[in-house]
């Protein structure tokens, strides 16, 4: 890790949603000074950002793999490849997440995600309503039990986890209560839940709606469903994917308006295809064909995206007719406060990881990558 100091720079202020003229000092991988004053009188080298706009990384807390490797099946050295890959389009921080599959998979999965250092996972297989279980393999499915949950999360320990389940299924409630009192987050997901079970998920701790809109009973008028618990619950963060095919760019823009800013969360749901050419791919033990970036299964369904993060921040801020620092909360400090990556990473604050991206002012391309002080180049 280095040390060094960023100048001729346009810090991000995550508290303003703005961006002021600054300097940012890194030393030894962490962010130890962040202040408005542009010149630098120390010692140690500079960094120049040449009026870039410098902001924290982003941070995708469900997404399933890229450049041909999934998470359900990848070795240690193939996850090393895909973390170096996110890093590259500016996501520096994610929640590798596992899908439905056999559960010596999951235990392999497991064991990788530690043996790399990722801080922690997302758990968003098995636990699914099968109504709702869109690119699930439905024999790999499983009744919500609170013990194998219990054994999961001790096999994950020391890892921050997020646990996707549909709640509304039978030991739906002792399943969450479990996950949260062991210190998980828990989102709805895959879900035939009513708007009073999505409620009454909410009451037993669940905090987070998982791909917002997909995946769920959808909105009627008598029957609102919990999409509409996720867009009206000011204390619930809903999760989304804005790559124009999950969601159409108006209700993504629907979205971003009935949601507290500061709880909409931009995820990718990105499956191995994403940075390979189109073809045959694989999620969720079920073969997937990519046809210019849309992936669906089989039976026609959509099978995750090919979506990078920062991508989706730019389609957020085109769909919403919202500027760049109005867009990037939702990839950064929201998906990281909803799972509780806040204390690590998601803002440029003393303290924090110094995981920071140059972003051109003009035209919004991304220009530099820093993940723990160190560049990463392409």
């Amino acid at each position: 890790m280095s040390s060094f100091v960023i100048t001729n720079a346009r810090v991000y202020h995550t508290d303003a949603k703005e961006f002021m003229p600054g300097t940012v000092t890194v030393e030894n991988g962490k962010i130890t000074a962040v202040t408005t004053d542009a010149e630098y009188k120390g010692s140690l080298p500079t960094v120049d950002a040449c009026g870039c706009c410098v902001a924290p990384g982003l941070v995708d807390v469900h997404t399933h793999g890229r450049i041909g490797h999934d998470f359900d099946s990848a070795t240690a050295e193939q996850m090393i490849a895909m973390r170096r890959s996110y890093a590259q389009d500016g996501t520096t921080t994610l929640l590798p997440t596992v899908a439905s599959a056999p559960m010596e998979n999951i235990y392999a999965a497991i064991d990788a995600i530690k043996e790399v250092g990722f801080d922690g996972m997302h758990l968003e297989g098995r636990y699914l309503n099968e109504k709702r279980r869109g690119a699930h393999r439905a024999d790999l499915l499983a009744p919500l039990d609170k013990d194998e949950l219990s054994g999961l999360l001790d096999r994950m320990e020391p890892l921050i986890v997020h646990v996707s389940c549909a709640a509304e299924l039978e030991g739906g409630e002792a399943f969450v209560k479990t996950a949260v009192s062991r210190g998980a987050t828990v989102g709805l997901a895959h879900t035939d839940a009513t708007y009073e079970d999505a409620m009454n998920a909410l009451s037993w701790g669940v905090s987070s709606f998982t791909h917002t809109f997909n995946a769920m009973a959808p909105v009627q008028h008598r029957k609102p469903g919990p999409v509409v618990a996720a867009l009206t619950e000011e204390n619930a963060y809903a999760e989304i994917i804005a790559d124009g095919f999950h969601l159409a760019p108006a209700v993504v823009k629907l979205c971003y308006q009935a949601k507290r800013p500061d709880h909409l969360v931009l995820i990718t749901d990105s499956m191995e295809a994403t940075g390979c050419p189109d073809g045959e791919y694989g999620i969720a033990g079920q073969k997937v064909f990519v046809r210019d970036g849309k992936a669906v299964n089989e039976e026609g369904n959509i099978a995750g995206s090919t979506i990078t993060l920062y991508t989706a921040v730019r389609n957020l801020m085109k769909f919403a007719g919202i500027s760049l620092a109005e867009a990037l909360p939702c990839a950064t400090i929201n998906p990281a406060r909803m799972t509780g990556l806040d204390k690590i990473t998601g803002s440029i604050e003393v303290g924090k990881r110094a995981d920071i991206i140059f972003i051109d002012p003009e035209t919004c391309d991304l220009r530099r990558v820093f993940c723990a002080g160190e560049e990463i180049t392409k």
